[in-house]
Formats: C-alpha cells, structure tokens, sequence
C-alpha cells in the first residue's frame, strides 16, 4: 500500500533549526534501490535484496510500494517529472537559436542531476520496457523531435543525436564536474546543432 507520508529529501528542512529530517523508510528504500539497480540491473535485483540491507523485511517494502516496479518507478520519478517539465516547455518554444539554447540547458541540468539514473534507463533493456520506461523514452522521442523539428532528413537526425550524446557522454566520464564543464559541453553541443 503506497502512503501519502511525505519524503525528506536533500535539503528539505525537518525542524526550525534547520536539521536536515532523517531519511524515512520509503526514501532509505529508493535510495537502496538506485544503487542496486545501476549496480546490478532492474531483473538482477531482488525485493529482498532492496530490504536486507536496510535490516527490513520484505513486508516493510509493500507498506510503501506495491512492488519492485513500483520502487523503480519511484527512482526514476524526479527524472521523469523533470523531464516532462522540459518536454512542456520545448511546446510554448518557437525553434530559435535562443530557444535551441534553453532546451540543451535544460537537458544538461536534467542529466547532471542524476547521470546514474539516465544511465539506467537507458542501459537497462528491463527498466526501458517497464512502464515508467516507456514513459520517459517517449520523453527522449518528443526532445529529439523537437531538436530536428521532425525532420526525416539524416544530416538533421545525426545533429541531433551528436549534440544529445555530446551532453551525455560528457557528464558520464569520471571527474567530470558538471558545473566547471557546463559552458564547454553545451557550447561543444550548439556548435552540432548550428553547424
């Protein structure tokens, strides 16, 4: 049974000094879980495995979630939100170079918030199938739209896909710090895009 409890997350104040609140339960378990998951793979992780090493038991998992997929949907839910707000505002854009600008902006802070789970979802052929999964590759299929204006010509489609995989790639080398790098990896990608 899902509760309506909310999470702490970073961040998130617990008290009036401050404090950051100790993680709950269903957060410890979604924590438990992206690290398993990126580790081992959605299929290679069991529901005990999520709870033992959180000294829990397996019924303590289905008084949050109402199973594994449901936990994997909860890992991946900032990504998806954060990704729908993108996707929602790629439509209010008309294609400028200003807008172009915006969207790959967008796209880097979406994976440098998370490049594990991106990585996840797209590595993991388990976690692309699964509900979620379908959800945020119809996600990536909107943005690359977007980003060729739907067009079929190859020239457009290998842009796109160079700049995409520019930003990606980038923040997916070790020692990459996501902020010093920023101006380089998204200019390198607009340099693709206007070429």
């Amino acid at each position: 049974m899902a509760t309506s409890e909310a999470v702490a997350g970073p961040g998130d104040p617990s008290d009036s000094a401050g404090e950051a609140a100790p993680p709950d339960t269903r957060d410890l378990i979604l924590r438990r879980a992206r690290e398993l998951f990126s580790r081992q793979g959605y299929r290679g992780t069991s529901v005990r495995q999520l709870t033992s090493g959180l000294s829990l038991t397996p019924a303590a998992l289905y008084y949050h979630f109402t199973g594994k997929e449901d936990v994997l949907a909860g890992v991946l839910a900032p990504m998806e939100r954060d990704g729908e707000a993108i996707i929602v505002r790629m439509a209010e854009l008309e294609p400028t170079a200003e807008a172009l600008r915006e969207v790959l902006d967008d796209y880097f802070d979406l994976l440098a918030r998370d490049i594990v789970v991106f990585r996840l979802i797209a590595d993991d052929v388990d976690v692309q199938k699964s509900a979620v999964g379908q959800r945020l590759r119809a996600q990536a299929r909107d943005l690359f739209a977007w980003l060729t204006r739907s067009s079929s010509d190859v020239t457009d489609r290998v842009r796109a896909a160079a700049a995409v995989g520019t930003i990606r790639l980038s923040l997916e080398q070790s020692g990459v710090d996501p902020d010093a790098h920023r101006e380089a990896i998204i200019g390198r990608a607009l340099r693709i895009m206007t070429d």
